[in-house]
C-alpha cells in the first residue's frame, strides 16, 4: 500500500509543478514584465535551491523525521504560491519567487529519499513509482493551459495550491524510513577534482541539462510567438513530457546495447538539434510533431547521466558527486541558462534565446565526445 500513497505524491506533485512552472513565464509577461526582469525571476529559483537544500537534509538527519518534513514543506509550498496573487511588483515577486524555493526545495529530494529507500527496503524499481511524476506533469501542463485560455493565467496558483494540498495529505502516509541526505561536499570535492572526466561531466550538465530546465520556463512564450494558443502549448507539452516515461523505462536496456556514452551523445545532439529548429521559427504543427525529440532526450539523459557519475566517483563519494551533479544541472545550469536566456529574449527575440540553447548543447556534446574518446572505455568504465 505504501508504493500507491508514494506513487500518488509523485501524482499530485508534479501535476502542481507542471501547472506552475511551465506556465508562470506567461503570467509574468501578462503583468507587464520584460524579458529580462522575467528571466532574473526563473533564476532565482535555482540558486535558492543550491543555498537550501543542505539545509533540509540537516533538518531531517536531526528530526529523524523526514515524513513529517516533507508534509510540512509540500503544504507551505502550496500555501505561499498564493502570495502571486497580490501583488504584481518586481521586488515583491522576487521574494515570493525566493520564500516559495524555500519550501519546494525539499520536496524533491526529501520524496526522494523515502522512495528510494522504501524500494530498497521492500523491493520494487524507483522508476516505477517516479514514472506518474512525469505522467501528472504531462497532464498537467495541457489541462492548465485549456484552463488559461477559459480564464487567466491566475489560474494556475489556484491549481498548484490546491493539488499540494492533497499532496501533503499522501505524504502522511507515506512510511518513516528515511535515508541520510547528507553529503561530506569538502572531503568528497577534493577527490572529485582531480578526476578530469568527471568535473568534464559537470561542465556537460550545466550547459545540455540546463538548457532542458530552462525551457520549461520559456516554451510557452516561444509558443505563443510563433502562433499558438496556450492551449496549444499545454498539448505540446503533454506529449513532450509524456514522451519520456516510456525512454526512461528502456534506457537501461539502451545503455547495456550501445553504451551510455554513445546513448548520452545521442540524446543531447538530439536536444540541441530541437533548440536550432526552433530558432528558424517553424509552423506551431512541426513544433507538435517533433514534441517526442524532449521525450527522447530527457527520457534517456537522465538515467544516462546518473549512470556515468557513478561510474566516474569513486565508491567512497557516490553520494558527494551525485549531489554536486544535481547542483550543477538542476542549479547553477538551470539559473545560467534562464538568466541568460531572459536578456536575450528582451534584446533580441525569444528565438535567440533558443540559439543560445543551441549553441550551449553544441558545447556540451563536444566535450561529452571528449569524455568518450579521452576517457571513458565503454567496456570497462574509466579509460
Amino acid at each position: 500500500m505504501y508504493a500507491v500513497y508514494i506513487s500518488c505524491y509523485f501524482l499530485f506533485v508534479f501535476f502542481g509543478f507542471g501547472a506552475l512552472f511551465p506556465m508562470l513565464g506567461l503570467h509574468f509577461e501578462a503583468v507587464g514584465l520584460s524579458g529580462g526582469q522575467i528571466g532574473m525571476l526563473m533564476s532565482v529559483a535555482p540558486v535558492v535551491a543550491i543555498l537550501v537544500q543542505p539545509l533540509w537534509g540537516m533538518i531531517c538527519d536531526r528530526t529523524q523525521k523526514p515524513k513529517e518534513v516533507l508534509t510540512l514543506a509540500t503544504l507551505l509550498t502550496g500555501v505561499v504560491v498564493l502570495l502571486f496573487l497580490f501583488t504584481e511588483w518586481y521586488l515583491m515577486l522576487i521574494v515570493i519567487v525566493a520564500l516559495l524555493s524555500f519550501f519546494q526545495s525539499a520536496i524533491v529530494p526529501v520524496s526522494d529519499s523515502l522512495a528510494m529507500n522504501y524500494v530498497k527496503q521492500h523491493g520494487g524499481e524507483y522508476g516505477s513509482l517516479r514514472l506518474w511524476g512525469a505522467v501528472g506533469f504531462a497532464v498537467s501542463v495541457w489541462v492548465s493551459g485549456v484552463m488559461i485560455e477559459l480564464t487567466s493565467t491566475r489560474i494556475i496558483f489556484y491549481i498548484f495550491a490546491g493539488v499540494l494540498v492533497v499532496a501533503a495529505w499522501f505524504a502522511t502516509r507515506m512510511p518513516e524510513e528515511g535515508q541520510s541526505l547528507q553529503v561530506d561536499i569538502r572531503s568528497g570535492l577534493a577527490k572529485l577534482v582531480k578526476l578530469p572526466a568527471y568535473v568534464a561531466f559537470l561542465v556537460c550538465t550545466f550547459l545540455i541539462f540546463g538548457t532542458m530546465n530552462a525551457n520549461n520556463f520559456y516554451f510557452s512564450l516561444y509558443y505563443l510567438s510563433i502562433g499558438g494558443t496556450v492551449a496549444g502549448a499545454g498539448l505540446v507539452f503533454l506529449l513532450a513530457a509524456g514522451s519520456e516515461a516510456p525512454f526512461m523505462k528502456i534506457a537501461g536496456k539502451m545503455m547495456r546495447r550501445y553504451g551510455v556514452m554513445s546513448l548520452l551523445i545521442v540524446a543531447a545532439v538530439l536536444s540541441g538539434a530541437r533548440w536550432l529548429m526552433f530558432y528558424f521559427e517553424p509552423s506551431t504543427w512541426v513544433v507538435l510533431a517533433v514534441s517526442i525529440l524532449q521525450g527522447i532526450s530527457i527520457g534517456f539523459f537522465i538515467p544516462c547521466a546518473v549512470h556515468l557519475v557513478r561510474e566516474l566517483a569513486p565508491d567512497d563519494v557516490k553520494v558527494t558527486a551525485m549531489s554536486i551533479y544535481a547542483s550543477m544541472g538542476n542549479g547553477l545550469g538551470t539559473m545560467f541558462c534562464t538568466f541568460v536566456g531572459g536578456w536575450i529574449y528582451e534584446y533580441f527575440s525569444i528565438a535567440h534565446t533558443y540559439l543560445f540553447f543551441a549553441a550551449a548543447t553544441l558545447v556540451g556534446v563536444g566535450l561529452l565526445i571528449l569524455i568518450r574518446v579521452k576517457w571513458f572505455d565503454e567496456q570497462s568504465g574509466i579509460s
